[in-house]
């Protein structure tokens, strides 16, 4: 009686264990609602979040949110087919991503004037920096 208490015992802690690890597992990467790993990046940023974002950091006009929002809307589109995509590698994500972002921004920049060409610029560093980060702290 005493051996059948104990092995109930250990299954239900074993359980417990189970139950808390996957739920760490998935606040700390796994696929947040939006369907991205959140890493705190703004991958789950929709194309609404980042029009706002833009406008407020660039003094976007009426007239160029029109414009980006478009662009804004089609890459996101395109990553959300990227990312359910089973047939690419991870590294082959990781280029069709950087490409995505890069024909993207482009296009915004084309819809930018100087002033806030230079600071969109300046963003894409500070993202580019934190990505890099981000990748050597992932590789160690």
């Amino acid at each position: 009686m005493f051996k059948r208490f104990l092995t109930i015992g250990a299954s239900g802690m074993l359980v417990l264990g189970l139950a808390l690890c996957g739920s760490q597992a998935s606040a700390q990467g796994g696929p947040s609602e939006s369907g991205h790993k959140g890493h705190g990046q703004h991958m789950g940023m929709g194309p609404d979040q980042q029009l706002q974002r833009l406008s407020e950091t660039l003094k976007l006009t009426d007239d160029q949110k029109g414009q980006i929002k478009p662009i804004l809307e089609d890459r996101h589109q395109k990553m959300e087919s990227m990312h359910s995509d089973s047939s690419l590698s991870e590294q082959d994500k990781r280029n069709k991503m950087r490409s995505i972002f890069e024909d993207s921004n482009n296009k915004i920049r084309g819809v930018l004037n100087d002033e806030q060409k230079q600071k969109f610029d300046q963003m894409q560093q500070r993202r580019h920096d934190r990505m890099q980060k981000h990748s050597e702290a992932d590789s160690k």
